[in-house]
């Protein structure tokens, strides 16, 4: 039977391979290990709240729309709360967010706009984010003088424990039926991957996700913890592929077969582990943030990551 690895579990195993990550692992665990705690608080806020999720519609999957496209957020108000009374201080005690601590706490927790009756701030902030749009977002962190660039991050971490919390309410995963979904970005909720996966290989040669060697590749969203399918040697961002659009940085010798996917197309990339004959499965945050030497090796190389994580967005910056 294979295991799973907690985050500390799993930062442990990446310092002991690699000590001169140990002062970065160091800062970001306690973040990575309250944010894992908290969607088994936040569910009962959520059903509280009487927050619903959309029925998978296989049409509107077919057209590329996530399950959460569209859909109002309204009743997240107070699991966004705790999240935040949780999160802030950890993300405030970096340098970056120390001289806005006040104005991020009054963000996420800033009044109901009955006016509008669209929900709270942290509501609207949440659905802008999610929907990516960029100047619904900037004029509600005016609300209280958070810097966009400066509440992006924050609010990321924040709405990710309420988003981990309501895939825990769906009984089954939808998208990995039939190969409903073929896209590279989140069927739940939209955003890019943060790292890639090799799954334990199946009997299935003819199947279009598999090549050499067998295993199925599954993207990581970073954002609500979904993990899905997608065509080994395709690019997520442009789905270029084909003889030469994918290049590999590899890692020699690393147990998990840690490398870079990177397009020579649209010059994005993800990073990869190989777990295909692994006998317990690491935590796939902690994952990511133990890669963060081959971040500074894309970024060397002019890439970008197909969804910036929080942690190589502050040491790299």
């Amino acid at each position: 039977m294979v295991s799973s690895l907690s985050v500390a579990q799993t930062l442990a195993h990446v310092a002991r391979r690699r000590p001169p990550l140990q002062s970065a692992l160091d800062v970001f665990e306690p973040l990575l290990s309250s944010r894992a705690d908290l969607p088994d608080k936040l569910a009962p806020c959520l059903r509280t709240a009487g927050m619903t999720l959309p029925v998978w519609d296989r049409y509107r999957a077919g057209q590329g729309q996530s399950l959460l496209a569209g859909h109002s957020l309204r009743g997240a108000d107070n699991a966004i709360r705790k999240a935040a009374a949780k999160l802030l201080p950890l993300i405030c005690a970096l340098p970056p967010f120390r001289d806005c601590t006040d104005n991020l706490q009054a963000l996420f927790s800033w009044p109901v706009r009955a006016e509008e009756n669209r929900g709270t701030v942290a509501e609207q902030l949440m659905e802008a984010l999610l929907a990516s749009d960029e100047q619904s977002f900037i004029q509600l962190t005016e609300l209280a003088a958070v810097p966009p660039h400066l509440a992006e991050l924050p609010a990321e971490f924040i709405f990710s424990a309420v988003l981990r919390a309501l895939t825990q309410s769906l009984a089954e995963r939808p998208w990995e039926e039939g190969g409903t979904w073929r896209h590279g970005y989140c069927p739940f909720c939209g955003s890019f991957p943060i790292l890639a996966w090799l799954d334990r290989p199946v009997q299935d040669e003819k199947n279009a996700y598999l090549a050499g060697g067998g295993g199925k590749k599954r993207l990581y969203c970073g954002m609500c913890g979904t993990s899905w399918h997608f065509r080994r040697g395709a690019c997520p961002s442009c789905e270029a592929e084909g003889d030469g659009a994918m290049e590999i940085l590899r890692e020699s010798g690393a147990q998990w077969g840690e490398r870079l996917e990177w397009c020579t197309k649209c010059k994005t990339y993800c990073p990869m582990v190989d777990l295909r004959e692994s006998i317990a499965i690491p935590d796939l945050d902690a994952t990511a943030l133990g890669m963060l030497h081959l971040d500074m090796v894309a970024h060397q190389k002019g890439l970008a990551p197909l969804r910036a994580s929080f942690w190589n967005h502050l040491a790299l910056a």
